[in-house]
């Protein structure tokens, strides 16, 4: 999610520098978990010139970022929570909703279209279609800080 949000929300060219203090972590670390990424077929990893997102890899993107902005789509609207809280606690949890779980909760508040963030939610199949397009910054970037 970080590489989808740098690379197409935020046309940063994503360095495992910028990802290591993003994650607070050691640029070798950030290395060993492209490298296992890049084995999976979820990205192209090329040391020294950065990281890109295979198609395979946009698809799965696409589909977690779905998982949170839905998530924060309920927290907001039925804990009351505020954007910025819903975000962070939705950040714990997206990685481990079902799509049945995020089908529901799309369908229980009638299929939103942005999250509280005022960001666009992938619908179900969106997270495939148009693979290949440059995203419209204002539809796309979801106020999670990193």
């Amino acid at each position: 999610m970080l590489i989808y949000r740098k690379q197409y929300e935020e046309s940063i060219r994503v360095r495992t520098t910028v990802m290591a203090k993003c994650v607070r972590v050691r640029p070798a670390t950030v290395t060993e978990m492209l490298q296992k990424l890049a084995e999976k077929g979820l990205l192209k990893y090329t040391r020294y010139h950065g990281v890109g997102l295979t198609k395979r890899g946009m698809v799965e993107a696409r589909k977690l970022l779905r998982k949170h902005r839905l998530l924060e789509v309920l927290f907001v609207r039925s804990l009351n929570y505020d954007a910025q809280k819903a975000c962070v606690e939705a950040s714990k949890l997206d990685y481990h909703a079902s799509e049945d779980l995020v089908d529901t909760i799309c369908r229980t508040y009638r299929h939103p279209q942005t999250c509280p963030c005022k960001k666009a939610i992938f619908t179900g199949e969106g997270a495939k279609r148009n693979l290949g397009e440059r995203l419209d910054k204002r539809r796309y970037e979801c106020g999670m800080k990193y």
